[in-house]
This record gives C-alpha cells, structure tokens and sequence, in this order.
C-alpha cells in the first residue's frame, strides 16, 4: 500500500516556501479568486516556477477547458495577459509537469477533441490532467467515471477529482461516499491511471480520503490560515502532511491484521 503524496496549492512565490517546509511533495498554483481552477497571472506563475526546488514537482491550473478553447479559435480575445493564456508557458524558467483543465459544460459535448487540441498547444514534455468534478451535475461536466475511461481509451496518465461549486456544494466527502472513491481509486487503477483527490479537504477529511490511496491528496483550504482566499501556513501543512503519512499507516495495518 502506499502513501498518497501531498499537493499544496499555493497563490504566491512565499506560500512555496511555507509549503515545501511544512511537507508538500507537490506545488500547485492556482488563483483562488479565480474559480476552482483559477489561473495565475504570468508574473506569479514565473515567480512561483523559481520558488520551487528541483526535486519537487508543480503545476498550474489552466482554467475551464472550453474557456481555453475559446481563446486558441478566436471566439474570445485573445489577450495574452488573461488569466486563461498560457502561451507564455515557454517563457518560464522551470515549465511546470501539468497544466490542469476543468471539464465544466462539456457534458454532451465532443471535449475529448477538445482536450486533445488543447494539450497539444502546450510546450513539449508539459502534460494536461483533465480535471472531473465530483458535483458534476452543477457544474455541467462529464461523471468522474467517464473521464476516468477517457483517459484509459486516449492514454492519459492522470485525472483530478475536484470539486467545482466552492461556495454551495459541499466538500469531496460531502457529496460522495468512501465507497465511490474507493471505486474511482479501483477504476483509475485498472486502467493505470494515477488519481488525485481534492475537493474542500479538511484536516478531518484528509485520512479519510488518503486511506483510499490515491496517488495525490491534494488540499488548500486545509493549509490555509482564513480559509480558501487565506494564506498557507506551514505548521497547517506540517499537520495534513501527518495526517497522510498516519492514515497510510493505520490502512497497512488493517491489511496485515486482515491477513
């Protein structure tokens, strides 16, 4: 069995600091003012890029897919200021390992020809991560299920389960059982697909979510002194960092007891 790695998402080059010292394995940068998946604007995403270390992995959130795709065609202004571009990507000192696309309003819709379009416009070697949403209903996306089997069938290496709505709908554990995540986890296994869960983790929520084994738990909120819009505070990280290291723990001693 094994231990989920700890996403931190960070705002700013000084929450790197405060959560690579408080055990994040993993950078996120992301706008919280932005949405679930936010954008940072290029001068944060270059100052955040600098900020962390060599051995540690980051990635940003790239907004809502159909967002993106809207300004590759034209449809919207193509500003290369907007927090939705990311055609300054290759200018960045250290390219990130992911750039994370939101799947809102493409139930029903060809999004995989989308995805596909928009992973290719990214610099070699960055990968996109379809993100699915856990209340896919208010947010108008495909079920995680779905995206999971996308991936498998395109050989994408790794989906995000987030939630969209931050204010009304509720946190991961809020709006699905341990039981589906336990499936979703078997699903992505199946498949070969590394799953990151994330979605208003609290502290009390992160063992829980861990013990299913996911590759990636991956929290703001959680780390955060004054909540989502706060700011990270590392003795907050150091606590959630814990509190999956014990619950991989607890969860491998149940296996042998089991045995």
């Amino acid at each position: 069995m094994r231990r989920p790695s700890l996403l931190v998402s960070v705002r700013c080059a000084d929450e790197v600091a405060s959560a690579i010292e408080g055990g994040a394995e993993i950078i996120d940068v992301k706008e919280p003012l932005h949405g679930s998946l936010g954008m940072a604007s290029p001068e944060t995403l270059a100052a955040c890029s600098a900020a962390v270390p060599e051995h540690h992995l980051w990635t940003l959130a790239g907004g809502e897919l159909l967002d993106r795709r809207k300004h590759m065609d034209g449809s919207e202004d193509g500003d290369t200021t907007s927090p939705s571009a990311t055609g300054f990507l290759p200018e960045l000192k250290r390219l990130p390992y992911a750039v994370k696309f939101g799947l809102s309003q493409c139930r029903d819709t060809e999004w995989t020809g989308v995805f596909h379009d928009v992973a290719a416009s990214l610099p070699v070697n960055v990968r996109a991560i379809p993100v699915a949403y856990a209340d896919w209903q208010a947010a108008g996306s495909p079920d995680v299920p779905a995206v999971l089997n996308a991936a498998n069938l395109y050989g994408w290496s790794t989906v995000l389960v987030d939630t969209f709505d931050k204010a009304e709908s509720g946190s991961l554990l809020d709006l699905v059982s341990i039981k589906t995540l336990q499936d979703w986890v078997a699903q992505a296994s199946r498949h070969g697909v590394d799953l990151v869960l994330a979605g208003r983790l609290s502290l009390e929520d992160v063992p829980v979510v861990s013990a299913c084994e996911p590759m990636a738990v991956a929290v703001r909120s959680a780390v955060c002194i004054g909540g989502r819009n706060g700011r990270v505070d590392t003795r907050l990280v150091q606590m959630v960092a814990s509190q999956c290291h014990d619950s991989s723990l607890n969860s491998r001693k149940k296996s042998i007891v089991g045995n």
